[in-house]
């Protein structure tokens, strides 16, 4: 592994797939078909990223946040063996973190499942166990790489220390940053602007995984 320190993963369609961090609570609050409209919209350019994820909050009004932890694993479709590598990558005595859009509430529940030593994502508002519909501070691509940097000073590792993996449009910019990158089940533009891309999809198999260092 040379000389790398931390490998920096995104969520959405890198690590879980279809059903992503914002779908999956209002999956659970019942706002499964709400969702699929916004999702329609922001497919259509009716709508951007940003604005489609503060409307999906809304949808979120009422559920109980520990309910995440209960069902993650029963509704989620995460890649096979992340634990595994998470666990393989800290034998090399390699960080391993979560960076995404999604709720941080989400985030933290992935950390906890496969072990990984930190995350980070959007503020949803939860009051007394509850989410309130808002957005109290909303991740995109610039906070995405603060957050990283932050995380790099407090652990003494420079960009060149670290992998990105991602698959979005909001991926770019960290991977202009770190010293190596790796695009993961994306889009051509995506793959461009990675120095590795890699598919996991195996038609076949109907299966995806990630493959141990």
């Amino acid at each position: 592994m040379g000389e790398l320190k931390l490998v920096c993963f995104d969520l959405d369609d890198t690590l879980i797939r279809e059903i992503h961090s914002v779908m999956l609570p209002c999956i659970l609050n019942g706002k499964e078909h709400d969702h699929f409209i916004i999702q329609e919209q922001e497919d259509k350019g009716l709508i951007n990223y940003k604005l489609a994820d503060y409307l999906r909050a809304k949808l979120l009004v009422g559920l109980k946040e520990r309910k995440i932890a209960q069902s993650f694993l029963k509704i989620a479709k995460p890649l096979k063996n992340i634990k595994n590598v998470v666990e393989a990558l800290h034998e090399q005595n390699i960080k391993c973190i979560v960076i995404t859009a999604g709720p941080k509430q989400v985030a933290k529940v992935v950390c906890n499942i496969w072990g990984f030593d930190a995350y980070y994502g959007s503020d949803y508002e939860v009051l007394e166990g509850v989410f309130t519909g808002r957005i109290l501070d909303y991740i995109g691509s610039e906070q995405k790489i603060e957050w990283l940097q932050d995380f790099c000073n407090h652990n003494s590792i420079t960009p060149h220390e670290c992998i990105s993996i991602g698959d979005g449009s909001t991926d770019i910019p960290i991977f202009e940053y770190c010293g190596k990158s790796i695009a993961i089940n994306s889009s051509p533009k995506v793959r461009e602007s990675a120095m590795y891309a890699v598919d996991t999809d195996r038609s076949e198999e109907h299966t995806s995984e990630l493959q141990s260092p």
